[in-house]
C-alpha cells in the first residue's frame, strides 16, 4: 500500500478541527479538495475514518486508531522542523 503522505497530513487537520472547511482553511486549500483527499484515503485504506454530519465530522474507531499514529508522526515532523530552525548555520562543505 502506497498512500500519499499528503493525505495523512490532511487527515491530521480534519481530525484536529473536526471539520473539512476548517482543515481546508488551515491548509490554504479548498473544502472540495479536502473532501476528495479524505475520500481517496478511505478508499485506499478500505475503511471509513469519519462519521460525517452537517455540523462537522467525528472519527470512527478506525479513524481514532489512525489519528493516534498520524498525531505521533506529525509531532515528530514538527519537532524536526523546530530543531532545524534553531540549529546554527554551519558552512556547507562541497
Amino acid at each position: 500500500m502506497d498512500v500519499n503522505f499528503e493525505y495523512y497530513k490532511i487527515f491530521y487537520y480534519v481530525a484536529k478541527y473536526h471539520n473539512f472547511t476548517k482543515a481546508a482553511q488551515a491548509l490554504n486549500n479548498s473544502q472540495p479538495n479536502i473532501t476528495r483527499a479524505m475520500n481517496c484515503l478511505e478508499q485506499q485504506l478500505n475503511t471509513t475514518l469519519f462519521i460525517r454530519t452537517n455540523r462537522g465530522v467525528q472519527l470512527t474507531p478506525e479513524g481514532e486508531r489512525l489519528y493516534t499514529h498520524v498525531l505521533s508522526a506529525m509531532e515528530q515532523f514538527q519537532a524536526a522542523e523546530r530543531s532545524w530552525q534553531t540549529a546554527p548555520d554551519y558552512p556547507m562543505e562541497v
